[in-house]
């Protein structure tokens, strides 16, 4: 991260305080995107799959392969260490 990008993090989404106010040299950064999905691609694509013998990998291969969901919401969140703790924890529970 360059320095013009790192001073667009420099302060914590959740508590507004700058990102080092914990004591330690770090910070996360999180893109969370909510999506839709689109009801009429499913059916053409389902469609194709039916008439293709019902086989969706033939189906995916054949198909146009267009997008099956629209961005609903798209947010880029700055998170300090204490209030990233429960995205660690997410991503801790997610580990093999």
């Amino acid at each position: 991260m360059k320095e013009r990008e790192l001073r667009e993090h420099t302060t914590c989404t959740i508590c507004k305080k700058k990102i080092g106010h914990t004591g330690l040299p770090l910070f996360w950064t999180a893109r969370i995107q909510r999506h839709g999905l689109k009801r009429d691609a499913l059916m053409r694509q389902q469609g194709l799959a039916m008439m293709l013998g019902g086989s969706g990998a033939l189906a995916m291969a054949m198909g146009p392969d267009e997008e099956m969901t629209e961005t609903l919401e798209d947010v880029e969140l700055t998170l300090c260490e204490d209030c990233a703790m429960p995205l660690m924890e997410l991503i801790e529970q997610t580990r093999p």
